[in-house]
């Protein structure tokens, strides 16, 4: 009996002490869950919270760039009204567009380190964000990508460095960078590239007669040989037929390009290129200088010519560039179904004149707007055009022609052919047109890592 008494005490205690260690061992798994758990809420919340700073962030530069964007729009838009706009090109606009916006921007900001961050620190604590702040680094900042001629590209804030602390568990930091995103801002309604031309003809160009002038861009294209007609063989075309085809007369061209898909054919001609600005890019499959009957063919060429077969390929670029600016814009002269003359048109109110006709159109008097025609133009001879002559066909200029583009004359008319114009509209049939005003982007401000 003595004996079982004691075993039965040594039971009992192996039990106890079993039992303590399995509930040490418990206590102390528990433990480590408990502290892992909160080791990952922590982790969670210092995520949280980063991602509400930059949320905020993002938020508060967005309201800051709307709000530049469109004040920087406005002001230059009364720029536009008080200057004489055919000085300022859409390209020019746009640069100063972009640079304003930038400028604004960094100013509200802070264009150093130290003041971005305290702008950023701000908005942080504007939102009652606990535990968050923006740790200064002389990284970061605001930059700028510029292209080769100094017009801005890309609006950033560099590496902002987010910081998140934890009274137990420490600090938690991330670095973002942030892309500003630029609003797209039209300032002229209609098409800058196209309107530098002051004659488009998808067949061919063809002069004659009197001395005349050509100031602005040129564009003359080609056609089927059997679409050739008896009045063009005197010209000369041989191999392509279309381009630019000069005979008899004594031309001036002042242009920054003159593109001839096909040749150059100066018959028993003088005629003088040289650039409207500053350089003339001269593009033709040939330059051919044709003894005429009675007078010798010369030309000067003040510029820099490029045979479309042998050039390199940035400039065989620009050349197609042209190519697929003429074809979107012609791409509609088809729709035109009526004759129609903004001088019979007893309620039209435009400063300039508007032809739009389904068929040839004749110009036998001066004239200061727009020509738009899937067919033939013909220019009798003294009659003078200020504006664009675009037609899917050939023009004819007859003599002592002075043919000029002004960008603010199709600007005018394409800008009063407003959404409430009940009219005929010549830009429902020029593809390519643009209204003017300012697009605002869905997102201002983009992250990265």
């Amino acid at each position: 009996m003595r004996r079982y008494h004691w075993v039965r005490l040594y039971s009992l205690l192996l039990m106890i002490i079993l039992f303590s260690t399995a509930l040490f061992v418990g206590l102390r798994s528990a433990f480590f869950v408990f502290a892992e758990y909160a080791r990952q809420r922590s982790v969670i919340r210092s995520v949280e919270g980063i991602g509400s700073a930059s949320d905020t962030i993002i938020r508060e530069v967005s309201k800051i760039a709307k709000a530049a964007g469109e004040e920087q729009y406005e002001q230059l838009r009364a720029l536009v009204q008080v200057e004489d706009d055919s000085r300022l090109s859409e390209n020019d606009l746009d640069g100063y567009f972009r640079l304003g916006y930038a400028n604004k921007i960094k100013s509200a900001l802070g264009e150093d380190g130290a003041k971005l961050c305290g702008s950023l620190q701000t908005f942080i604590d504007d939102e009652n964000l606990s535990n968050v702040t923006i740790q200064y680094s002389p990284d970061t900042c605001i930059s700028e990508d510029t292209d080769k001629n100094g017009n801005i590209t890309a609006l950033w804030i560099k590496d902002v460095n987010i910081s998140y602390t934890d009274a137990k568990f420490g600090t938690r930091n991330d670095t973002l960078s942030y892309n500003i995103v630029f609003p797209d801002a039209t300032f002229h309604a209609g098409s800058d590239e196209l309107f530098r031309y002051c004659m488009v003809a998808r067949k061919g160009i063809y002069m004659t007669g009197r001395t005349s002038s050509v100031i602005g861009d040129v564009y003359a294209g080609v056609h089927k040989p059997e679409e050739s007609r008896e009045a063009e063989i005197v010209y000369g075309e041989t191999g392509t037929y279309g381009g630019l085809n000069i005979l008899s007369t004594q031309l001036g061209v002042k242009s920054d390009m003159i593109i001839s898909e096909g040749d150059i054919n100066i018959n028993g001609s003088f005629v003088m290129m040289s650039p409207q600005d500053e350089k003339l890019e001269c593009f033709a499959q040939r330059i051919n200088e044709i003894e005429g009957f009675s007078k010798d063919a010369k030309y000067t060429l003040d510029g820099v010519f490029y045979s479309i077969h042998k050039i390199d390929e940035p400039m065989l670029n620009r050349f197609h560039d042209a190519g697929n600016l003429v074809d979107v814009s012609c791409t509609d002269l088809d729709k035109i179904e009526i004759y129609y003359d903004s001088d019979n048109d007893g309620g039209y109110t435009g400063k300039y004149r508007k032809i739009i006709s389904n068929s040839d159109i004749e110009i036998k008097n001066d004239l200061t707007g727009i020509i738009a025609t899937p067919g033939n133009v013909i220019i009798h001879k003294d009659v003078n055009i200020e504006g664009l002559v675009l037609c899917g066909d050939r023009i004819y200029t007859m003599g002592n022609n002075n043919i000029v583009a002004n960008a603010s004359v199709p600007r005018a008319i394409i800008a009063s052919e407003g959404k409430d114009y009940y009219g005929i509209r010549v830009k429902d049939f020029i593809g390519g047109m643009r209204e003017e005003g300012l697009d605002l982007p869905d997102h201002f401000v983009v992250p990265y890592r």
